[in-house]
């Protein structure tokens, strides 16, 4: 049996979450739904409101 040699994996480190821009609604709404998500102990869906968040920024600002 060969072993092999570990590769060198590098996870990007992200700088917190995203907020909202002043005066964004879509921003606010989507704070506010990632509020929601995680006073409920869901993770999952304030992971994918940071994620669309930041898609938001590059998108509208």
């Amino acid at each position: 049996m060969e072993t092999q040699k570990p590769q060198d994996h590098r996870l990007a480190e992200l700088s917190g979450e995203p907020s909202a821009k002043p005066g964004c609604a879509d921003c606010l709404s989507l704070v506010v739904a990632r509020r929601s998500a995680r006073s409920h102990g869901n993770y999952s869906g304030v992971s994918d409101r940071n994620v669309e968040l930041r898609r938001h920024h590059v998108v509208a600002h």
